[in-house]
């Protein structure tokens, strides 16, 4: 018998098997989406993943594939075995992977309908005014879904009248897949063929002229013959033909009903992509001597290495360098992926390599909306797109015949998926994608992972350093502001030195724009009662609320909770309230006031300005443009961003960056002050960065003064090792959730217990995480540090699941979450 395994978008593990019907046996394939019954009652649309022929155990009874959903696969095999590896490597179910890998609009769950009972006798006289209601509307349209159940009641709890109305066998429930893709579709008229002959149309045309009342009919028609003849189209689109004549709708309806015109509906593109396929002009761009050497470098290593990492300062030209292999790749008939670790990135990126390759380049992230990333979808898989450009969603796209990855900005953290699962990181991920297609990978950075450079300097990835600016332009000139000295010596203005404030003003006057970095939105972490110290918290987490003036509202960045800005204190009832610390929209809002005229714009780029499909893009156009001579960001504005006339690059609190409590936190304060030091003086001249601190003699301040990267990484190095840390051991994170504390706490203590008795080192916790409760949920922590070696790995995983099984079979620990982190970043 044939037997189907197939993957369903929940989170639950094992195997699901279905048997396949005869009917359907000569046209299933691998990567098809299947209609099946899951449970009771819900119906899912499944991908297939294994066919086989087998036998059915005695013991078990298997459904049925009720139907298929496609006349093709659409996960081809290599993503198939990508979601396989990702779900063995993160500890998660491919059920996890699925959903987060195919666009929603393919993952088709069922509808719940109301159905008649044909059996019933229509006696409606014991009903109440509800169940009447409903009943009275299934004997006119025999069925109804929940949703016109709702309309019909005014009300969304309808469940309690419908339940009544089964235990009266008024009527019964079924459960139906609903297609959410649908495919966008435009008018075109075309002319009949009657009218196709010249004799005939010459008849029509002195017909309409002849009737004074059929003279706005004979307008129309002349206009499509026009529209046809300048086109050179047979179809003109509805809307375009009615655009070009001042009629009414009427009057094409009319020419319809005479049989004139013949009514089309097409399906067509949402993606709005240029017409030309190519730039008009050659794009033409001399590498130097030193990016030739590179790209040289590059192209012998690749021969004998699947990744190598390439370290190249910033505006050194390391795109160029990527555009030169991708045009190889595509010469030689493959495909491209590009990774960008920000949104924000791609809309930068995508004009600059639209030059270059036309329509043949596809971007893809989640600010698409879920019928863009269907069409999307299907264009990288009949390999129209031969370059995707995306963020790291972008891995698990259909991909036939690809080439080459490039994972740009490869250090950056917004890599690794956080909540839900599964916690993948796209660059290990799109490594593992390219051996699956035997392809190559750049990893591109001016400031590398450890992971990455100790890889590369471990002979495990290839190397290739450019140390020089394009156009022999020098890094910019780095300024240390002692905070603890501006403040004795009282030139301190708000949050900003004096010294600041006149170089920004000074920056501003010659023409020049600047960058201010404050990782950090909102106006204020929080507010202070000065009389009892009181401070607003959120009531489902354990974080204080931050200000935000805009919306003037108090609001948790972990659950979404907000309330309305407070002006009495909740505990003593003090109006003395304070404002603390400082956000983005703090330092924009008082920038204001150093510049007076009106002539400067300042700008913010935060994930509250930018929630829009095209926030980020609206932003960084008019900063390219300068019609902002400031932008104020968090770390996106640190994202590889190139701008031409940025002159002055400002860190205003070094300290915040260097103070986070965790073990990688060296690394991203040097990754992300470097990074935006190197979005100045990108062009003609030398820059300048400014970087504000109270602890000045921090050695990876120096680091970044001298942009030692080699220093800095012998010396992070040697106390990764000293405490054993990655790249010497791997972490597993496990957090574990409950709505009581104490439940969760005796859960995580269990789980310690079973994992040391099978591992005898590196089990640690359980912990109290540093925010102990989120969205009413107390969590606990525990770590693993495991050999770097990959049949450790593999041992402690395996003993890790066994654990997990076992608190999830006990009674107590059932509702117990457990939430697995593997190499988290």
């Amino acid at each position: 018998m044939l037997l189907a395994q197939v993957i369903v978008p929940l989170s639950l593990s094992g195997d699901f098997t279905y048997i396949v019907p005869d009917h359907l046996a000569n046209t299933l394939q691998n990567g098809m989406r299947v209609e099946v019954q899951f449970g009771a009652k819900r119906v899912y649309a499944g991908i297939v993943k294994h066919l086989y022929d087998g036998e059915i155990p005695a013991n078990l009874t298997l459904k049925t594939i009720s139907n298929i959903l496609d006349d093709r696969p659409i996960v081809p095999p290599n993503a198939l075995r990508l979601w396989q590896w990702v779900a063995d490597y993160y500890i998660c179910t491919e059920g996890e992977v699925m959903q987060a890998a195919l666009p929603t609009a393919f993952k088709l769950s069922s509808q719940t309908k109301l159905i008649l009972n044909p059996d019933h006798a229509n006696d409606f006289d014991l009903l109440d005014d509800q169940e009447f209601l409903i009943a009275e509307a299934l004997s006119m349209r025999q069925e109804l879904t929940l949703e016109e159940a709702q309309t019909i009641l005014e009300t969304k709890n309808v469940m309690l009248t419908v339940k009544s109305l089964l235990e009266k066998g008024v009527l019964f429930i079924q459960e139906e897949l609903v297609e959410r893709y649908k495919p966008q579709l435009q008018t075109y008229l075309s002319l009949s063929p009657l009218y196709e002959q010249t004799d005939q149309l010459q008849d029509l045309l002195e017909q309409l002229q002849k009737n004074k009342n059929t003279e706005k009919q004979l307008m129309l028609l002349m206009a499509f013959l026009h529209l046809s003849k300048t086109t050179q189209k047979d179809s003109i689109l509805k809307k375009d033909l009615l655009e070009k004549v001042d009629v009414s709708d009427s009057v094409l309806k009319t020419l319809l009903k005479k049989g004139v015109f013949i009514e089309t509906p097409k399906a067509v593109s949402r993606l709005n992509s240029p017409s030309a396929q190519h730039a008009e002009e050659p794009i033409t761009y001399v590498l130097a001597d030193f990016q030739r050497t590179a790209l040289t470098d590059l192209q012998q290593q690749l021969q004998t290495k699947t990744v190598v990492l390439l370290h190249g300062v910033t505006a050194s030209g390391k795109t160029q360098l990527y555009i030169e292999l991708i045009q190889e790749t595509l010469a030689a008939g493959k495909q491209a992926l590009y990774l960008l670790p920000e949104i924000a990135l791609t809309a930068q990126m995508v004009a600059r390599l639209r030059k270059v390759f036309g329509n043949d380049i596809g971007v893809y992230h989640s600010r698409f909306n879920d019928q863009e990333r269907v069409e999307i979808w299907h264009k990288v898989l009949q390999q129209e797109y031969k370059v995707v450009l995306g963020a790291r969603s972008a891995v698990f796209l259909p991909f036939q015949n690809l080439g080459i990855v490039v994972v740009d900005e490869e250090h950056d953290p917004s890599f690794k998926q956080h909540d839900p699962a599964p916690y993948y990181h796209a660059r290990d991920t799109a490594i593992y994608l390219a051996n699956l297609h035997k392809a190559k990978v750049i990893l591109g950075s001016a400031t590398p992972s450890l992971e990455s450079y100790y890889n590369a300097s471990t002979d495990k990835y290839g190397l290739v350093s450019m140390m020089t600016r394009f156009g022999g332009v020098d890094l910019p000139k780095i300024e240390l502001i002692d905070l603890r000295q501006a403040t004795q010596n009282k030139a301190m203005q708000s949050h900003f030195s004096r010294y600041l404030i006149e170089t920004l003003q000074q920056t501003v006057a010659q023409g020049h724009q600047a960058i201010i970095f404050q990782n950090r939105r909102g106006y204020s972490p929080y507010l202070l009662c000065a009389d009892c110290e009181w401070i607003p918290q959120c009531v489902q987490c354990d974080v204080s609320l931050t200000y935000h003036k805009n919306s003037n509202e108090l609001r948790c960045h972990y659950c979404g909770y907000k309330r309305p800005y407070i002006t009495h204190c909740d505990s003593c009832k003090s109006t003395r309230l304070q404002i603390q610390g400082f956000g983005t929209e703090k330092i924009e809002d008082e920038l204001q006031a150093f510049f007076v005229d009106k002539a400067v714009q300042i700008g913010r780029l935060d994930l509250d300005t930018a929630r829009t499909k095209h926030g980020f893009e609206q932003i960084i156009t008019n900063f390219e443009n300068n019609k902002l001579q400031i932008l104020v960001g968090t770390q996106m504005v640190t994202k590889g961003l190139d701008f031409d006339n940025v002159n002055l690059s400002v860190v205003l609190s070094a300290d915040q960056l260097l103070a986070y409590p965790d073990f990688r936190a060296s690394e991203r304060a040097f990754q992300l002050m470097t990074q935006v030091s190197g979005r100045a003086g990108r062009r003609d001249q030398q820059g300048k960065v400014l970087i504000q601190a109270h602890n000045t003699a921090h050695r990876i301040l120096d680091n970044v003064l001298q942009n030692d990267y080699a220093t800095f990484y012998q010396t992070e190095l040697y106390e990764r090792q000293q405490y054993h840390y990655p790249p010497f051991t791997r972490l597993i994170v496990i957090t574990l959730k409950h709505k009581d504390s104490n439940i969760v706490q005796q859960a995580a203590v269990q789980l310690v217990r079973h994992l040391q008795h099978h591992i005898k080192t590196g089990v640690l916790g359980p912990t109290v995480p540093l925010i102990a409760r989120i969205r009413n949920l107390f969590l606990r922590q525990v770590i693993l540090k495991i050999a770097r070696n990959t049949a450790s790995l593999h041992q402690s995983k395996q003993i890790l699941r066994q654990s997990m099984q076992q608190i999830a079979t006990q009674k107590d620990f059932k509702s117990v979450q457990l939430v697995i982190d593997v190499d988290p970043y």
